[in-house]
Order: C-alpha cells, then sequence, then structure tokens
C-alpha cells in the first residue's frame, strides 16, 4: 500500500503553514498502488495508470434525459484530503519533463525548478502602464449620463439629446463588439456571437532550409471584475505538430482585474499510441503564475512541447475562480462530428450580426442589456425620455446579472431537487448551489459521493456537459515556487502538474457514442421562453483533488462555457 505520511511531504506542509515554500522531495514508491501499470502507463512522470472508463445508464424521467455516472475507482487508498492534507493522491515533485507513453520527453512540460522559477517563460514578461477603462466602468457611466439627463424637469436640450443618443450607440457597441476609440477592449464582444473569428493558426518558424523548427501564436486577453474577454478560442497547431512553440499573450488588466497570471495547459499521450481513435488524457499544469496589477499591460512569451499533444490551455484566475477563466481550445479536436472549431462555426458561421445575436438566448444577461438600450434608442427617437429611463432601469437589472456567473440570472431558478444548476446562456454559464455555496462542493470529501446537476439551456442551439477530474484518480503534484518576490500570491496558488482524466466518457457500454447534450430553448409566441433540460448524477469513487475537485464544460462551445469547482 502507499505510505501516507513520508518526511518530504509534511516538512513542505509545515512550511506551507508557517508561509514558506518548498519542492517535494522525490520519493522511490510505487505512484499508482491500485490500479495495474503498463509499458505505456508506467506511472510519474510518465503516464500515471488509467481508470477504466465510467459506467453510463441514460433514462427518462419527466421526458427529461437523465444521465448517471458511475466513475471507476483511482489509483490511491481512501482517505479525506481536507481531513489529512494533502491526501493520498497527492504525488512528491519530480524535477523533470514529463513524458508520453511511447518513452518519449515532453519538452517545455516542468513548469518551475528551485534554480528557474518562471521555467516556461521564453524571456522576461515586458510590463507597461496602460488606461484601466473597462467595460463595467464605460457601460456603468452610460447607465448614469443618461439617467441624469432624462432626470432633468427642464426641457432637454439638443445637447441633452445628443449626449443620450451617443451614450446609447455606445453601450450597443460595446456589447457588440464595435471599435471603441481609446479603449483597449475595443473588438471584444460581451455578447458572445464572434467564435468564428477568434481561431488562430500557430504560424511555424522555419530554418534557412525550410524546416519547421518552432512557431508562435499571438494572443489578446482583457482582464476584468470576474471576466476575462480573448480574441483567441481556437488554436490550429497543425504546422507544429512535431517541434516545440510559443504562445505570446499581451494581457491587459482593466478595473478590478488585478490577479496571476496563470495558463493551465492539458496534454495529451502520444496519438500514435491510439490512432486512428483520439488520443488519450495525460497530463496538465501551470505554466506560470505571475502578478498583474491594475492598469498595466503584460506581454508573456509562454514554451509549449510539441503541437502534437495540445489538448486545450485553460486560462484562470485563482482569485476570482469561478468565473474568471477562458480556454483556447484545439481547433482540429473532435467533439462528436464535428471539430470544436466546425461546431462554432455551424451556430454563428455565414450570418448577419443581427442573425448570429439571434442564436443568443434572450434571457441573457447581455442580451437583456443590449436589447433594453435599442428599446431606448427607439423611446428617444419618438421623444419618450420616460421610456428611456424605464430601459435604463432594465438595463441595469440586467447589468447586475451580468456581473455575477456565480448566481443564477432573474427569472431562474434553481432545482431544488439537485446539488448545482448550471444555466446555458450567451454561450457561457450561469450556476448557483442549492446550499447557497458560492464555488465549492465542500459535501465530496471521500469516495462515495453522488452530485446531482440540473443542465439548463436559454440559448437556441445546443450546449454540451463534460466533468474532468484534475487529478484526483490519477494523481496531482504542486511544486512549491514562492511568487512573493514578483507581487504574486506566495503558496496560495503555484504551479500545479497534474494527471487528469474525464469522468463522462464518449461511448456507452454498447460502444455507441455518447455526449450530454442539452437541446436548444424554445421560443413560445406570447409566453416564455421553454429551456432545454438536461440532468446528470456523477458518483465519484475516488477522493478530490485539493487543488479543484472538478472542471466542468461545454466541450461543443469552451471559451468561457466553464463553471469549475473547489
Amino acid at each position: 500500500m502507499r505510505k501516507i505520511l513520508y518526511p518530504g511531504k509534511w516538512l513542505c506542509l509545515l512550511a506551507l503553514a508557517g508561509g514558506l515554500c518548498c519542492a517535494q522531495q522525490a520519493s522511490t514508491e510505487k505512484y499508482c498502488p491500485f490500479l495495474p501499470s503498463s509499458p505505456t502507463t508506467p506511472g510519474h512522470p510518465h503516464p500515471q495508470p488509467r481508470p477504466a472508463p465510467a459506467q453510463v445508464t441514460v433514462t427518462q424521467q419527466d421526458g427529461i434525459s437523465v444521465a448517471r455516472i458511475d466513475t471507476s475507482k483511482g489509483c490511491f487508498a481512501e482517505e479525506d484530503p481536507f481531513l489529512h492534507p494533502p491526501g493520498t493522491n497527492f504525488l512528491p515533485n519530480i524535477f523533470t519533463n514529463a513524458f508520453d507513453g511511447s518513452g518519449n520527453e515532453m519538452v517545455n512540460t516542468l513548469p518551475s525548478t528551485p534554480d528557474v522559477p518562471y521555467n516556461l517563460h521564453d524571456g522576461p514578461p515586458v510590463v507597461s502602464k496602460t488606461n484601466p477603462a473597462s467595460p463595467t466602468d464605460d457601460l456603468m457611466e452610460i447607465f448614469d449620463h443618461v439617467d441624469f439627463r432624462t432626470s432633468k424637469k427642464r426641457p432637454l436640450t439638443k445637447f441633452d439629446l445628443d449626449t443620450i443618443a451617443k451614450n446609447l450607440k455606445r453601450g450597443v457597441d460595446i456589447l457588440e463588439g464595435n471599435p471603441i476609440p481609446d479603449r483597449l477592449y475595443s473588438g471584444l464582444p460581451l455578447l458572445h456571437y464572434k467564435g468564428p473569428e477568434k481561431v488562430k493558426k500557430v504560424i511555424p518558424i522555419k530554418d534557412q532550409n525550410g524546416k519547421v523548427v518552432g512557431g508562435n501564436v499571438d494572443v489578446h486577453q482583457v482582464w476584468f471584475d470576474t471576466h476575462i474577454e480573448s480574441d483567441t478560442a481556437f488554436l490550429d497547431p497543425s504546422e507544429v505538430k512535431d517541434v516545440p512553440w510559443t504562445v505570446t499573450y499581451t494581457v491587459d488588466v482593466l478595473s478590478r482585474g488585478n490577479d496571476d497570471f496563470s495558463p493551465f495547459v492539458m496534454y495529451f499521450d502520444d496519438p500514435v499510441l491510439t490512432a486512428p481513435k483520439p488520443p488519450l488524457p495525460h497530463v496538465g499544469m501551470d505554466q506560470t503564475f505571475y502578478n498583474m496589477e491594475e492598469g498595466t499591460r503584460t506581454i508573456f512569451k509562454i514554451k509549449m512541447t510539441l503541437g502534437k499533444y495540445y489538448n486545450l490551455i485553460y486560462t484562470w484566475g485563482w482569485r476570482s475562480h469561478p468565473p474568471r477563466v477562458q480556454v483556447m481550445e484545439n481547433a482540429n479536436k473532435m467533439v462528436g462530428d464535428k471539430t470544436t472549431a466546425q461546431w462554432e462555426q455551424a451556430v454563428f458561421g455565414g450570418k448577419t450580426k443581427e442573425q448570429a445575436i439571434a442564436q443568443i438566448g434572450d434571457l441573457a444577461p447581455a442580451k437583456r442589456m443590449w436589447a433594453a438600450l435599442q428599446v431606448a434608442q427607439a423611446a428617444l427617437a419618438k421623444k419618450d425620455y420616460k421610456g428611456v429611463a424605464a430601459s435604463i432601469a432594465e438595463a441595469r437589472a440586467a447589468f447586475s446579472d451580468w456581473r455575477d456567473r456565480t448566481r443564477l440570472p432573474y427569472g431562474i431558478k434553481v432545482d431544488q431537487n439537485s446539488d448545482l444548476t448550471l444555466f446555458y446562456v450567451n454561450n457561457t454559464i450561469y450556476g448557483e448551489f442549492k446550499d447557497g455555496s458560492r464555488v465549492d462542493f465542500p459535501a465530496w470529501v471521500l469516495r462515495g459521493t453522488k452530485l446531482k446537476i440540473t443542465l439548463m439551456n436559454g440559448d437556441y442551439f445546443d450546449h454540451a456537459y463534460q466533468n474532468v477530474d484534475f487529478g484526483g484518480a490519477r494523481g496531482w503534484e504542486n511544486q512549491f515556487k514562492s511568487s512573493v518576490n514578483a507581487g504574486g500570491s506566495g503558496c496560495w496558488f503555484t504551479f500545479g502538474r497534474v494527471h487528469w482524466w474525464m469522468n463522462i466518457p464518449s461511448m456507452l457500454p454498447d460502444s455507441s457514442p455518447f455526449l450530454v447534450t442539452v437541446p436548444p430553448a424554445t421560443k413560445k409566441a406570447g409566453a416564455s421562453d421553454v429551456f432545454g433540460q438536461y440532468k446528470v448524477e456523477i458518483i465519484y469513487n475516488f477522493e478530490p483533488s485539493r487543488r479543484l475537485r472538478f472542471y466542468q464544460f461545454d466541450p461543443m462551445h469552451h471559451d468561457e462555457a466553464i463553471f469549475s469547482i473547489h
């Protein structure tokens, strides 16, 4: 059996409690004592053994599909990781790159070492001062401007009317992602209908003989409040499959967006091992933890391993997580019968702006703001200034819902028969627990715990659901690297490396394909939309990782449709 106590682990925990950071000493113990190893899964830092796929049964309940997921047991002995931290699934730090199942070293997969704490930075970050004005700031200012002028007791002047019109148009432009002068978020819409425009190819770098020796892709993100908006949701690494490459991020931190920059990359195992079937889950890791302050632009160049392993990059801000998170998927990855990029194209591609926005559910807070501002514009044209003021009141209510994805928007009720209700709308996810907890599921500390989830779709296109384990079943390590000197968060969160696994399999016991697909909302004349629904029950037969209990997202439309739980 696995030894639960060993000196390196407890010395590290004592140091952590005292505000210090340390590296876990390597151990000679077997890193997956309860699952058989194989030549392709010999154990950390090579692939950890993989559990059998979960057992799935699908039934109908009042016309709603219910998927019951019974996961397999993992690598480790049963122990509460919160009562006896860090738990049996905590792996010792091994300061090498990861290896694939063919025995090949995967370059650029060791995030931090005692001598090089930012091991995956390709050069130091470049920081400059910027204008921190955010969409939140500007929308609040727009509402205030319009309210001030419509509340005047005297007749409105031409200047008043022109100012109101200008502010209403600016609000619509912000929501639609139209160009906004002197704003760093210009072109990044709050209405998430531009997915087909967010596909980028990694540009190969060639030597003098024309041989591909690397590659790079440029990504722009803005962080503000609980939001990350990005110009990139899909990466195509097809021209750098056999070479390492880089991502150059330009990150603008706007009002209330200060956090640690922490892209978490997830890699597959060697595709050759399973071709023509998809590659298997392997390893994921925080590539950096670097503090960013409000009103700054930071340019990071982050090193990646060979493109053939690429699954996705999950950029998260731990200080507000969820919902501060955004993902860049592999554009060529198959989900059902389409690639990730094709799913987005199928919904929003080849349409006018108005047609694309029409795919978004009417109850989306961002769309409610957009609709209210358009109603206000129509009222202004009719000189109905009370109507303008009423529309701004509606926009403010929607704005309040838009700011917080950890509660359901107005009019959406929590299912009291489930632990967690998730609402898909505006190509993202709002969520709320029945017990009122914000971002965690404390009931799950030991195997055998059941999670019941109600999925509701308010958009007018299909969404899907996946639930991912970040090392609970296969193991996780934490490479403790203090970021205090860089103004960061010290030991709270630093450089995790995990052996990830999909809790919901892509195939049923009869070998038929399986995907939890939440049907679209439907409009009814003179009545409220009828939401698409699906229910999921998961029995976790392993203990969670201390870092993250589970990662849940929409595999069809990933980008910002994420609601991970600690």
